[in-house]
This record gives structure tokens, sequence and C-alpha cells, in this order.
């Protein structure tokens, strides 16, 4: 099986724990944290555009939408997507377009984003790199990418290989790097992450040299996410990346 099936069908074995964990979100402070810093980073428009890519079970589509942007969501995951139509039922959300979807190959024109979100969906790629590209290609002049990512592949591989284990992870850092998943399901994971070379790349410089190559320009970045969005404090974190922010702006046209 190539790896682009095995990462789908691991996720896609995860999406209904997935589902209801981001409906429980959309009533709890994350979601009002999340908005908030997305909010500082849109886009100067009356109207914008938004792609929520990877959107899993359409949370940040959900945010983006009451932002009052055009929503667009997509995933690879087929199984990820009916817990996102199961989510706009249960929340009550209409207007969102929904699309299975490659993030390494995307089915839209050129600059057809004004913005264009994602979270914990680079790390998980076999061409991150790829991916990267074609969501400059997508993004309009003047819009904006933001990336919530962490290399969690380097840290899953790290700590598997120093032998750590639920009681020596802690309590935060075992949150995500055990979870409520059979041992069988962490094997996979694991199997998958060591074999993805962003494992081996230092980010978020990685990203951003990516991006630069890409065109794309004024950078911001926040490294202390954990803290921030989640209220976790970053030694927790030992032995897995913190999970960062990552913003950039494609150039406006004639510059």
């Amino acid at each position: 099986m190539e790896m682009q099936e095995r990462i789908n069908n691991y996720w896609s074995k995860r999406a209904d724990e997935f589902g209801d964990a981001r409906y429980s979100d959309m009533k709890g402070r994350k979601r009002e944290n999340w908005t908030n810093l997305i909010r500082q980073h849109l886009p100067e428009k009356e109207s914008i555009r938004a792609l929520d890519l990877g959107t899993g079970a359409g949370f940040f589509a959900f945010i983006l939408r009451d932002l009052g942007c055009d929503v667009s969501g997509i995933d690879y995951s087929e199984k990820m997507l009916q817990n996102a139509y199961k989510n706009c039922e249960r929340l009550g959300y209409s207007g969102i377009s929904f699309s299975q979807m490659d993030a390494q190959a995307l089915q839209f024109e050129d600059g057809q984003f004004d913005f264009i979100f994602t979270r914990n969906v680079t790390w998980t790629l076999p061409d991150p790199a790829k991916a990267y590209r074609e969501m400059c290609r997508v993004l309009a002049p003047g819009g904006r990418l933001m990336n919530a990512d962490a290399n969690y592949s380097a840290g899953f591989k790290k700590m598997y290989a120093e032998g750590w284990t639920p009681k020596t992870a802690g309590n935060a850092a075992a949150q995500y790097q055990f979870p409520a998943s059979s041992p069988e399901m962490i094997r996979e994971r694991n199997d998958i992450a060591k074999s993805l070379y962003i494992a081996d790349e230092k980010r978020p410089a990685w990203d951003i040299n990516i991006l630069a190559d890409c065109g794309m320009e004024r950078f911001w970045i926040d490294l202390d996410v954990n803290t921030n969005i989640f209220g976790l404090e970053r030694s927790a974190f030992p032995a897995i990346s913190p999970e960062f922010v990552l913003v950039a702006e494609k150039p406006k046209a004639g510059k």
C-alpha cells in the first residue's frame, strides 16, 4: 500500500473520534481563542474567499464562516468529511462547500482564495513542500496562508526511539503521544511518521524557507501556541515539537 493511502486509512479510522472532539471544542474556550487569533490575520477585505485545507470534522471551517468568510473545506479522507457534514447538521451551519481532495494536488484555479488556513496537516503529508507550492498557487495576490502545525512526526520518532511510555511522557505530552487509540493504531502512526521526510527537518525554519522560495513574504510566527491557545506550558512537551502558527502573505499584484 502506498504511503498516501496508509495515511488516509489511519486518519479515517480516527475520524469519528475527531468528529466528536471538534464538536465539543465548538462549545469551549478553544473556539474563542482560535477565532481571535485567526481574526487578527485575515486580509483586510470586505469579502474573503477562505479555504480550510485538511478540514477534518469542520471546526475551522465553522470558525471561518462565523468570521464572515465564503468557505470551502477539503480533506483527503471521506470519513472525515462525513463527520464535517454531521457537525454542520448538529451545529446548524450551511453554505460551506466541502470536497474530497489531495492537498498536494489542489483542484482549484490559480488565485482562487484570499485566505488559506490549515492545522496539523503538513506534518502528515508524504510531500509537504508540494502542498505548500499548491497553496501558494491557489492563493490570490495579497492573500494570506496560516498554518498551525508541529513536527509531531519527529517527536514520535524520537520518543519511541528513547522508549517513552504514557507514564514517563507526562500528562500533556502523553495526550499527543498516546491518544485514545489501540496499540496497533499507535504503532501504525509511528511507522508512518518516521517514514516522512519532514520528520528530519527543523521546523518552522524549513517551512519559512519553502514558502520564501514560493515567493511568499511578510512572515509572522507564534512559537508558543500551546500556551496561548491551550494554556499548556512549553515544558510539558520535552520531546515533541510544541505547536507553532506561521502566517505568510503573497505579494500584491504589480510588486
